[in-house]
């Protein structure tokens, strides 16, 4: 398996994604990280539908009261069961070592300081998206800030192809949408529990947007191994699985730019092991453990 990227990354990937907010970086992993994590899946699938997400996560990643009562009222196996085609899991990292081989093993730390050329890369967390042949669960339009407790941009998500993805069942973007500084309602479990406060609208629709000469939609064919990195603020989303014969299968992972600070807002996501009122505004994340940092120019510069 290769713990550096199978190529060099290019000029052009860098100034797209510093353009656009999402750059396709294709070949960068091995197959054998593709058979990998594809049999790890088929693990977690497994032990995910016989038990509830709070079983299998290490105590301290529990200790947020809210962070438990969210995973007991939707990360459960009758839950799953629901989904109409759709199966996930994340936080694998803390509870399945071959997902935390890919953390501290694999080149995506490397590809991700790379590209958005930062200096030092932490882990945020980890999650697997699943769709089947016939899924009708979309994935709604959004973006990742509006519900992440920080403030700062370099805060990607790498999603990783680990089956093929077409324009039937990829994830799409919409370019240049990082630019946007509307403070949109996330549709986080904490914000469904709250009253909105007045002028935070919903996410756009872009399924309204469509032939709107002004939009740019980024859809991408991957192959397994292929990445593709965006922006936190860039909008993404995805319909069912409406190929006749592919099962799409990838996993995406969240990592801490150089320029990322606590920025707690009620409506936020739960962090495992860092409840919102234990962020520090302004504070950089710097737990080894909750947090680690993978990546660095100064570590590879000194191994040069």
């Amino acid at each position: 398996m290769n713990r550096e990227p199978l190529r060099p990354i290019m000029q052009d990937e860098i100034d797209t994604y510093a353009r656009d907010g999402v750059v396709h970086v294709p070949g960068m992993f091995d197959q054998e990280w593709i058979e990998r994590l594809l049999t790890a899946w088929s693990r977690v699938e497994k032990q995910f539908e016989e038990k509830p997400l709070s079983e299998l996560l290490p105590e301290r990643v529990l200790a947020d009261p809210l962070l438990r009562e969210e995973i007991d009222a939707e990360w459960t196996p009758e839950t799953a069961k629901r989904r109409a085609g759709f199966r996930g899991a994340k936080w694998m990292r803390f509870w399945d070592p071959d997902f935390r081989a890919f953390v501290f093993e694999s080149p995506a730390a490397e590809i991700v300081g790379r590209v958005t050329q930062s200096r030092e890369v932490r882990f945020y967390w980890d999650q697997m998206f699943a769709k089947w042949v016939g899924c009708t669960t979309p994935t709604y339009w959004h973006n990742d800030t509006a519900a992440w407790p920080v403030t700062g941009g370099m805060l990607p998500s790498l999603w990783l192809a680990l089956t093929p993805g077409t324009h039937a069942n990829s994830l799409e973007c919409v370019a240049g949408t990082q630019h946007d500084t509307t403070p949109y309602w996330p549709r986080t479990y904490n914000a469904r529990k709250i009253q909105r406060p007045e002028g935070r609208p919903d996410f756009i629709d872009y399924e309204t947007r469509r032939g709107d000469p002004s939009v740019e939609f980024r859809i991408f064919d991957m192959a397994p191994g292929d990445v593709l990195l965006f922006h936190p603020a860039v909008y993404h989303g995805a319909g069912g699985n409406n190929h006749p014969t592919q099962q799409r299968i990838a996993l995406s992972t969240r990592w801490i730019g150089e320029d990322i600070r606590w920025s707690p807002r009620p409506e936020c996501v739960n962090t495992p092991g860092l409840a919102l009122e234990d962020m520090i505004k302004g504070a950089r994340p710097d737990d080894q453990e909750l947090f680690p940092l993978v990546w660095s120019s100064a570590s590879v510069a000194e191994a040069a």
